[in-house]
């Protein structure tokens, strides 16, 4: 009850809810102006009852608080399946790459082992070169010290390790082992050849004498397997029908 009438609960039976119903006196409903104030009070009212309730002061703040919390879970879910998203990449290209790197590994390993029987064969091939010089070295050696021998001089003694020869023998004169000092140098198959020593034996005509030289067995083997000579060139082609003959 207040100065503008008397306001009664009631229920509104066809939207079943509950109402304010006011009653005015009878000498404010007779009154034009009072009357109009009345309508537009309950049109106000009626309109802020239509219009959203807006949340201020602490609502507003809790409903600030849960809408971030709701946010930052969100935020929160999206990057764990974003994670989970980039794990599954992961493991996919982390499972690609041992693949690989088997496959890769398997292929280490056989040109591994073509390169240990290249290795190995070159290896033979050497050795049977090696064989075929010291097996032809010496006997041209012996060959060259002989044709270069000259007379009135003996060889006593020939020392052969590396390509290192040592010599000693025997003369009747001293020219004569200077001539076969400088047969050796004419040789392809020798190189520094020096006199270490030249004296007359005790009571006698002999002369003993030492020499060094250097054997060259690449040239011995040169010489024993001789590069093939190179093939005539053809002859010049004849015209056709043959040469004409001047009258």
């Amino acid at each position: 009850k207040g100065g503008m009438g008397e306001v009664y609960l009631a229920k509104d039976t066809k939207l079943d809810r509950r109402v304010a119903l006011k009653i005015l006196p009878a000498e404010l409903a007779a009154s034009r102006e009072r009357m109009l104030r009345f309508v537009q009070e309950a049109k106000a009212a009626a309109a802020r009852k239509k219009a959203p309730m807006l949340p201020t002061g602490a609502r507003l703040n809790q409903a600030l608080f849960f809408g971030g919390i709701g946010l930052g879970l969100a935020y929160v879910i999206v990057v764990a399946l974003k994670l989970l998203s980039d794990r599954g990449h992961l493991d996919d290209d982390i499972v690609k790459a041992r693949l690989e790197a088997d496959r890769l590994k398997s292929i280490i390993e056989e040109v591994k082992g073509y390169e240990e029987k290249k290795a190995s064969l070159e290896a033979k091939i050497q050795l049977i070169n090696d064989l075929k010089t010291n097996q032809k070295g010496p006997v041209r050696l012996m060959d060259e010290i002989s044709k270069a021998l000259p007379d009135l001089v003996w060889l006593t003694q020939l020392d052969y390790s590396g390509e290192q020869i040592v010599m000693k023998g025997k003369t009747l004169s001293p020219n004569a082992v200077a001539t076969y000092l400088e047969n050796l140098k004419k040789s392809p198959f020798f190189a520094e050849p020096v006199f270490k020593s030249l004296g007359q034996d005790p009571g006698g005509q002999l002369y003993s004498w030492e020499m060094t030289l250097v054997f060259k067995p690449s040239a011995a083997l040169a010489a024993v397997n001789p590069a093939p000579a190179a093939a005539p060139p053809p002859p010049p082609a004849q015209p056709p029908g043959g040469a004409k003959k001047g009258i």
